[in-house]
């Protein structure tokens, strides 16, 4: 009888058991069934999606691609013939116009013309607007057409070679016309020169290189292969093959025409001295200086003014309603606190030197030009700057464009949105640009950045791009730099270490100091991160969206895409 309990007991524990097992089987059944079935939706919402941004995109596209047919005839006619820029321009719109009828109510232009072809800049903003299908997206591309030089729409462009020593940081595209060197030792100037161990470059963007890739060697450079650039970068770049136009520019042409100049041509030399109007001008016999606020000077001139001999402020402010001619050198520079500043309501034209510290005030699409030598072409002698001839440039705020016949040298703060040419190329120590907008320095002989923002923690960050016909070096070991903007040279050598450095030793640095030069470099530059670089160039947007007055430009149309997002009304 007992048994027989036990037996039943056991009976009910086990259909107790099978009943709780078939409950918990069931849940997860149908838990399960519920996920697939979830999954089986997401997974076709999310392929319906990846096919409509394909087929958005590919509208994008077709229409980008029929707007950059139409501008690529645009150019093969202007080969041919000059029809003007105004021609040139009503032939985009009729392109753009064109596209947008095809386009229908598969989606939308928007155009907006930031330059209007004035002085020769046109440049326009396009974006195209495709909905996504049965979606709340919209794709965005948006892109510009512009007789900007194309040379201003890469990070770092060289049609020669590169030389990329230690841990330089590019952020944008570089395109390279012969060979590609790759080092993990940066130089600086230090007597005769030394090289500092730290690790390879980064390049956060595209890169083309026509020629070939190298590292040094002790005797020659060894040759590497694309597979082998991962162990030479420590952000590699996206390789392509690109062939973009980047023709010298003709720099000497844009010196010569401001050179030759009507201004340049109005002279007293031939007449004498007591002259007191030249060509429309009045003549300041004897040159012109005044000290403060001194009233045996005037502060304004009227009209038309020719400076017979030298004009020199000295923390004094004067203005001239009408073009400046100084027949001697031009000297701006403060007295104590006091400032000087310089405000002209037409062009200046300097027949020699000038040493410019303070402020210098033109209307909008007008120009300064300086000769940079003597009146007897003889740059041996010598003046308190120890710059012979050229330009002398300390701290100096300007607008618009400034040529000069010799070489530049700035020594401090350039504040300034505009264009600088030099024909002599020029050194740039010390360089900030607080102005709000970009400078851009155009020569013909080489460029030297060095000495800037020299071993303090934080980059000096200045709005710049650096063009030469000749070669660029820059130097990021002691000096901190942050370039937005981006650089072209023949040939372009980048020097850069990471992390802190300085002319006396610190915890947990290593010497690179000669005999006259001391320098501490931070250890471990393997593991410290790329964004430390003592030298960064930023490719920066705004230098194509808002080109700063006097940028070159070209006698062609080109297209550069600016960006592609998605958006939710």
């Amino acid at each position: 009888m007992l048994m027989r309990n036990l037996c039943k007991n056991e009976d009910g524990y086990v259909l107790v058991t099978v009943l709780i097992m078939f409950v918990i089987f069931s849940i997860l059944g149908l838990s399960l069934m519920s996920y697939t079935i979830g999954s089986q939706q997401f997974s076709s919402a999310n392929t319906d999606f990846i096919e409509t941004k394909a087929e958005a995109e590919m509208t994008v596209q077709e229409a980008q691609a029929q707007i950059m047919k139409g501008i690529d005839e645009i150019n093969d006619d202007l080969t041919e013939t000059t029809p003007g820029l105004g021609g040139v321009i009503s032939r985009i719109n009729r392109v753009i116009h064109q596209v947008e009828n095809e386009l229908g109510e598969e989606g939308l232009i928007r155009k907006k013309i930031l330059k209007d072809g004035q002085n020769g800049v046109f440049l326009q903003r396009i974006d195209i607007e495709v909905p996504v299908e049965d979606s709340s997206k919209t794709l965005v591309r948006t892109f510009t057409v512009s007789t900007i030089a194309d040379v201003f729409r890469y990070g770092a462009v060289t049609p020669g070679n590169m030389r990329l020593n230690g841990a330089p940081f590019i952020k944008g595209d570089v395109f390279v016309g012969n060979d590609l060197r790759l080092h993990n030792q940066a130089y600086f100037i230090s007597g005769y020169g030394r090289w500092a161990n730290t690790s390879y470059p980064s390049i956060q963007g595209d890169l083309s290189v026509k020629g070939r890739y190298e590292s040094p060697g002790w005797f020659w450079n060894w040759r590497l292969s694309e597979q082998d650039l991962d162990s030479y970068f420590e952000i590699k770049p996206r390789i392509v093959d690109e062939h973009p136009d980047v023709a010298a520019l003709e720099v000497l042409g844009y010196i010569r025409e401001k050179r030759n100049d009507p201004m340049g041509d109005i002279t007293s030399r031939a007449y004498p001295g007591n002259m007191n109007e030249i060509d429309g001008y009045q003549v300041i016999k004897k040159g012109y200086e005044r000290q403060g606020k001194s009233p045996k000077a005037p502060d304004q001139f009227y009209g038309d003014t020719y400076i017979r001999g030298d004009l020199k402020l000295h923390g004094s402010h004067l203005k001239v309603d009408g073009n400046l001619i100084v027949d001697g050198n031009l000297t701006i520079e403060p007295q104590g606190n006091d400032a000087s500043s310089l405000t002209v309501d037409g062009s200046i034209y300097v027949h020699e030197n000038a040493d410019l510290t303070g402020t210098v005030t033109l209307p909008e699409d007008r120009f300064m030009y300086i000769n940079g030598y003597p009146k007897n072409g003889n740059c041996n002698g010598n003046n308190s700057h120890n710059n012979k001839c050229g330009v002398y440039i300390s701290d100096l705020t300007f607008q618009g464009s400034l040529y000069t016949n010799h070489e530049v040298d700035i020594r401090e703060d350039l504040n300034m949105n505009g264009t600088l040419y030099t024909r002599l190329g020029g050194r740039i120590e010390n360089l900030s640009n607080e102005s709000g907008g970009t400078l851009v320095v155009v020569s013909e002989g080489e460029l030297r950045i060095a000495n800037n923002n020299l071993y303090n923690s934080e980059p000096k960050v200045i709005n710049a791009f650096f063009y030469t016909n000749s070669d660029l070096d820059i130097y990021g070991v002691g000096s901190n730099l942050k370039i937005r903007g981006g650089v072209y040279g023949r040939n372009v050598t980048l020097n850069a270490v990471k992390g802190s450095t300085s002319d006396e030793y610190f915890a947990g640095s290593t010497n690179f100091s000669s005999s006259s030069d001391p320098l501490y470099v931070e250890k471990n530059q393997d593991s410290l991160s790329p964004q430390s670089s003592r030298l960064t160039i930023e490719y920066a947007q705004e230098l194509i969206l808002n080109p700063p007055e006097g940028i070159p430009t070209v006698d062609k149309v080109t297209v550069k895409e600016i960006d592609q997002h998605f958006y939710s009304p």
